[in-house]
């Protein structure tokens, strides 16, 4: 299974976000909405995204008060944030593309675990989620490819418009895993101008938001390598295996 920087800064990487905009009309946006919701937002700039993955610790459950946006070529911006379980791409590139008026694309590639011990599984997916700027059957989803497994079976999804890019013959493979594969995700975004696996194409110019969010009093505080322990992850494992 193909992953970023081979889940070196998972599970932020697990999940990416990316809307077709300049890096800084991106700021602007998500700036703008977290200073509706919360009381104090800052700004910082950073070079280079290792700083950026450095300054998203520790990583946080129940609250995600620390976001990261970073160029991504002239015309789109990848995002990540400070989430526990990895980035919430979906409610944000979901919420920003439909406000804003752009192309959003969230995607998830995850390596699927058994639990082990008190280590929990890693229910395996490889996702695509592609937003439009304005409301369709379904909220702003344009298209939505999945192959995730429910903890009980692999499940295949696909909704919405057919994009010209797609190979739709894969769909009806036998193995359902084979239905929708990280090279296929790779060469989806790579359609849209998206190099999603390549870590050279992040950056190098960094935006990191921070708000004032209230935090849970039940949520963990935890460093990354403390969570991938938790949740057994072994940066360079999943490159051997399916997915």
């Amino acid at each position: 299974m193909q992953t970023l920087a081979s889940e070196r800064w998972a599970p932020t990487t697990s999940s990416i976000g990316f809307l077709e905009l300049p890096l800084d009309e991106a700021v602007d946006a998500l700036e703008t909405w977290r200073r509706s919701l919360y009381p104090s937002v800052t700004t910082s700039r950073l070079v280079g995204i290792e700083n950026g993955f450095a300054r998203l610790e520790p990583l946080m459950g129940g609250c995600r008060p620390r976001e990261m946006l970073t160029s991504m070529g002239p015309s789109w911006t990848a995002y990540f944030d400070c989430g526990l379980r990895g980035t919430d791409a979906v409610s944000t590139i979901g919420h920003l593309s439909s406000t804003v008026r752009c192309q959003g694309v969230a995607v998830r590639c995850v390596p699927h675990t058994s639990a082990h011990g008190d280590r929990p599984a890693r229910l395996g997916a490889v996702q695509f989620e592609m937003f439009g700027p304005v409301p369709t059957d379904f909220l702003n989803y344009v298209r939505t490819i999945s192959v995730a497994h429910t903890g009980s079976r692999w499940r295949f999804d696909a909704n919405g418009t057919v994009q010209a890019f797609e190979e739709t013959d894969r769909y009806s493979s036998r193995k359902i895993r084979d239905r929708f594969t990280s090279e296929m995700l790779e060469a989806y975004c790579g359609a849209l101008g998206i190099q999603v696996f390549d870590l050279d194409a992040y950056g190098p110019d960094v935006v990191m938001v921070e708000s004032d969010v209230p935090r849970s009093p039940t949520g963990s505080i935890l460093t990354r390598a403390e969570t991938q322990q938790w949740l057994g992850i072994e940066p360079g494992k999943a490159d051997s295996m399916p997915g």
